[in-house]
C-alpha cells in the first residue's frame, strides 16, 4: 500500500482546517435573551476599568496597558480610552444584535439609535455617534476570564450609507463569547438612563448590579475599578458619596455607609443577575 506523500498530507490537513474554519464562521452566536428593559453586559466589562468613569474631554491614549480589574479577570487595552458613554453605546448595539439571526450583526439608522439612547438627533449628535462607533472599532482589547482569552476590536467592521445614515455593524464574534452562562449581568436600562452624564454613578451602578449581595469594598479599590482620575482619596470619597446618593435617589440602593476607607451598600432589590 502506497503511503501518502508529504504534499498530499499537507493538502489533506489544510482541507480539514478550512472545513473547521467554515463551520466556525457559520456557527451562530446565541446571545442570552434578556428583557427589553435590560441591557446585557459582560461582567469583565463592569468589574474593571475598561470603561472608565471619566468625561469625554479627559480621554487619553492607552498603549497595551493592563487595566485594573477584579480578581479572576485580566484586561489589556490599546486605543483611545473608553468611558461610560462607550459602554452605553456597546450595550445598545449588542441589544440590537440580539434579535438578529447571526447574533453579532445589527442594522439601524443613526436617528433610531440616538432615539433609543435618549439623545437628541441633530447633526452634532450624529457626528458624536459615528465617532463612538469608530472608537469601538479602532481599539484592541484582550480579556482573560475563566481560563480563556478573547482579543480584538469591540466592533469588527461596519457600513454606513451616507445618504440615509443607515448602519450595518458586525460585532466581534470572539468577544461576544464573553456572554457566557455565568459571565454577564442584566443592567436596568431606565436606571442607567437616569444617570446620564454622571459617569461615576453609572460605573458604580453597573458594578453593583453584577453583585446580588455586594460585599464591603475599599474606597481605593473602587477608585481603581472605576478608572477615576481623582488623585486625592478624600476627594474621591466625596465624589463617591455623591454618586451613591444618586443610586439611592433612583431606588437602586436602599442605603450605604462609608466608614473610614470602606464602602458598604445595600441593594434595594435582587435583580436578575448572572456571574
Amino acid at each position: 500500500m502506497t503511503e501518502p506523500q508529504p504534499d498530499q498530507l499537507f493538502a489533506s490537513i489544510e482541507r480539514l482546517r478550512e472545513t473547521a474554519r467554515q463551520r466556525e464562521r457559520a456557527e451562530l452566536i446565541q446571545l442570552p435573551l434578556w428583557p427589553e428593559a435590560k441591557r446585557g453586559t459582560p461582567n469583565s466589562f463592569i468589574r474593571s476599568a475598561l470603561f472608565s468613569a471619566i468625561h469625554s474631554k479627559d480621554r487619553t491614549y492607552i498603549d497595551g496597558a493592563t487595566l485594573y480589574s477584579q480578581q479572576g479577570i485580566t484586561i489589556k487595552y490599546t486605543g483611545q480610552q473608553l468611558n461610560q458613554e462607550d459602554l452605553t453605546l456597546w450595550e445598545n448595539l449588542v441589544h440590537l444584535a440580539k434579535a438578529h439571526p447571526l447574533g453579532n450583526v445589527c442594522a439601524f439608522t443613526a436617528h433610531s439609535l440616538l432615539k433609543l439612547l435618549g439623545l437628541n438627533t441633530g447633526g452634532d449628535e450624529h457626528q458624536r455617534l459615528h465617532k463612538g462607533i469608530t472608537r469601538l472599532n479602532a481599539c484592541s482589547v484582550q480579556i482573560t476570564h475563566e481560563g480563556k482569552t478573547y482579543f480584538g476590536a469591540l466592533i469588527k467592521a461596519g457600513i454606513k450609507d451616507e445618504l440615509t445614515s443607515h448602519y450595518s455593524i458586525e460585532l466581534n464574534r470572539e468577544l461576544m463569547r464573553l456572554y457566557g452562562e455565568t459571565q454577564w449581568t442584566a443592567i436596568d436600562w431606565q436606571q442607567r438612563l437616569e444617570l446620564r452624564r454622571k459617569p461615576l454613578a453609572q460605573a458604580l451602578h453597573a458594578y453593583y448590579s453584577s453583585h446580588r449581595t455586594p460585599y464591603p469594598i475599599k474606597l481605593a479599590t473602587l477608585q481603581r475599578l472605576t478608572g477615576s482620575r481623582t488623585a486625592r482619596t478624600f476627594e474621591f470619597k466625596r465624589l463617591c458619596r455623591a454618586a451613591l446618593d444618586e443610586l439611592v435617589k433612583i431606588a437602586f440602593l436602599h442605603g450605604y455607609s462609608i466608614e473610614g476607607d470602606t464602602v458598604t451598600v445595600k441593594r434595594a432589590a435582587a435583580l436578575p443577575r448572572h456571574e
